[in-house]
């Protein structure tokens, strides 16, 4: 309960913060790192949060939406400009949304016909 909590509070402040994740730059990092292999998942949620037709939960999209601009954001809590290094924080944050949500995941991928 306390860890979803303070998930659920540092998804709002990420969403305070950023206005709206711009699409354009999602999209760029899509296509710039689309040989790696947690692509799937990265882009497993942005399709969840752009298709129009699929409805989540206000928290869900909140989440999702601040695990991508922490992706795009070259900044963070380990630069991405370090060398593997930067990109251990964002593999972490990427992990627990996709855990804390497994269940809404598993919902879309079955709306999606998904296996």
């Amino acid at each position: 309960m306390v860890f979803d909590l303070l998930h659920k509070n540092k998804a709002i402040r990420l969403r305070d913060s950023l206005n709206d994740l711009d699409i354009n730059k999602a999209k760029e990092f899509l296509e710039n790192n689309a040989s790696q292999s947690w692509i799937d998942d990265f882009r497993l949620l942005y399709d969840m949060i752009t298709d129009s037709r699929y409805k989540i939960s206000g928290y869900t999209k909140s989440l999702i939406i601040g695990t991508l601009a922490y992706f795009v954001m070259p900044i963070d809590v380990i630069s991405d400009f370090i060398p593997v290094m930067g990109w251990i924080d964002d593999m972490f944050v990427l992990s627990l949304t996709m855990k804390s949500i497994q269940d809404e995941i598993e919902n879309y991928k079955t709306y999606k016909g998904i296996k």
